[in-house]
């Protein structure tokens, strides 16, 4: 179920596009709305609801993406037209089931959490580690026993022309193998480090080098801020955000996340909504939201090649994982890899199954 459901959210944002155009695409022409001006807009509209996090890095003709708060919603993700405001739909995104708006969701909370919360994550955690580990067994098992070494490995990598039924189905199982085997632990390994990052790979990790502290745990260490205070608008924080990284990245401010409690934004910056881990990954610059006298400051900045070496190793999961550190390619991979594991998964149980019965045959002979 990972590989499958893997191979569809390697493409996520544009299969969701293709699947919900009445969501995704903005209808209205012109010049785009600033920021404040379609928050504003959206205010008027649903003045209870409170968007948490806004993705504005959208090319033209798109909607823009406002996940929300508020009591008694049935819906969690609101799409806006960047030009007029208007909203253009809603929608529960990571809700169940298969219907047209949920479905790509669904899938891609399926994928890291089986729909089922923390729990969940655990689980799929744990199954890409055993995943990783079994990896090396099945690569030892491939290894041939006969001599020379060489000459019998070569032929594991091969199909044999005009084998059929077992000797087909082993070969592939053999062969699909080792083809993917380079990326197929690197897939495995990043899905534990991704689910199980916070108990289990970050205080790992953090045991042979240095690990910078979660932006979290800096946030939730400052002062509480006065709920009374006055905050920067949305424009206000891109623009002090974009002025930080200036100088070490040239795409663009993507979208903005804000935690109220803790006074604090981040702002993402990426290529497209749909390459947000492209190479090394993003910058995230985290802002103080306040307005007041002293300014505005810059509470930190993750570039890509910033920070520790352990900050580094960690940050690369999601590039990795996703395939998006190689761009499209990286992507086509992941996809294809997704899907052979499937494959790979499917023939392995029909080896086992065949093998099985040969014994009990083989049994029910020798008593006879």
């Amino acid at each position: 179920m990972g590989g499958l459901t893997g191979s569809v959210i390697a493409f996520k944002e544009p299969l969701d596009a293709w699947l919900n155009p009445g969501l995704f695409h903005a209808r209205a022409s012109g010049p785009r709305l600033s920021l404040d001006a379609v928050t504003a807009r959206f205010a008027k509209q649903e003045p209870k609801v409170r968007i948490t996090y806004l993705v504005f890095g959208v090319p033209r003709g798109q909607a823009i993406r406002a996940f929300v708060m508020g009591r008694g919603l049935d819906y969690n993700e609101v799409f806006l037209d960047p030009v007029s405001g208007t909203i253009l739909g809603r929608r529960m995104s990571g809700g169940c089931c298969l219907a047209r708006d949920r479905i790509i969701p669904f899938l891609y909370a399926l994928h890291f959490q089986l729909m089922a919360g923390r729990i969940g994550e655990w689980i799929m955690g744990g199954v890409a580690l055993i995943w990783f580990l079994d990896c090396f067994v099945a690569l030892s098992l491939t290894l041939p026993r006969a001599r020379p070494f060489l000459r019998h490995f070569r032929q594991a990598w091969r199909i044999k022309r005009g084998a059929g039924g077992f000797r087909l189905t082993f070969d592939l199982h053999r062969a699909g193998g080792l083809w993917l085997w380079v990326v197929l632990p690197v897939i495995a390994f990043t899905g534990f480090a991704q689910n199980l990052d916070g108990p289990v790979f970050r205080p790992a990790l953090s045991l042979v080098m240095p690990v910078s502290p979660l932006p979290l745990a800096l946030a939730a260490a400052r002062p509480r801020p006065n709920p009374l205070r006055h905050r920067l608008g949305a424009d206000q924080l891109v623009a002090i955000a974009t002025q930080a990284v200036r100088r070490g990245w040239h795409g663009p401010a993507g979208s903005l996340f804000c935690v109220d409690a803790f006074g604090a934004c981040a702002v993402y910056f990426f290529e497209g909504p749909d390459n947000r881990g492209t190479g090394f990954g993003s910058p995230i610059v985290y802002v103080d939201d306040s307005d007041s006298d002293s300014g505005s400051s810059v509470l930190r900045i993750d570039g890509p090649r910033s920070g520790t070496v352990g900050d580094i190793i960690e940050r690369l999961q999601f590039p990795l994982h996703s395939g998006q550190i190689a761009g499209l390619a990286g992507k086509i991979v992941v996809c294809i890899s997704g899907m052979a594991t499937v494959a790979l998964a499917i023939t392995g149980l029909m080896i086992w199954w065949r093998k099985r019965a040969a014994r009990r045959l083989q049994k029910m002979r020798t008593r006879t």
